[in-house]
């Protein structure tokens, strides 16, 4: 986690790139879902660098961006930050209805629980 923690923050998202982000919001910030990993299209960097633990399959990337931008387009998320990845803030994100984002990810089937990662950020269960 980084030192200098951001305050929790609003994010209207506007742009979904695929099922674990980037999730671009209206103020700038682009957000990586905490604790999940959704398919990545063959195309994508993970994909291209043959990482071991990355699921690269164009139409269940294409399946889990969908679901993505059903629970978060044009909706406003409260987002508490956990970390940083690359040039994106990870964060642990509540929908409009209070569902977790990542919950709600999971219980799609659009990503899977990344359990390095989910405990680190300490998620918690989903309901």
């Amino acid at each position: 986690m980084f030192m200098d923690m951001p305050p929790a923050f609003a994010c209207k998202v506007v742009r979904v790139h695929d099922g674990d982000g980037p999730l671009w919001c209206r103020s700038g910030q682009k957000i990586r879902v905490a604790g999940v990993q959704a398919p990545d299209f063959t195309s994508a960097e993970p994909c291209r660098q043959r990482r071991t633990g990355y699921v690269c399959d164009d139409a269940a990337a294409k399946r889990a961006q969908m679901v993505a931008t059903e629970l978060t387009l044009n909706r406003r998320l409260s987002c508490q930050p956990v970390d940083r990845s690359y040039s994106r803030i990870v964060a642990r994100c509540t929908l409009p209805d209070g569902r977790s984002l990542s919950c709600a990810l999971l219980a799609a089937g659009a990503a899977q629980r990344w359990d390095r990662y989910w405990r680190r950020y300490r998620m918690g269960e989903c309901l």
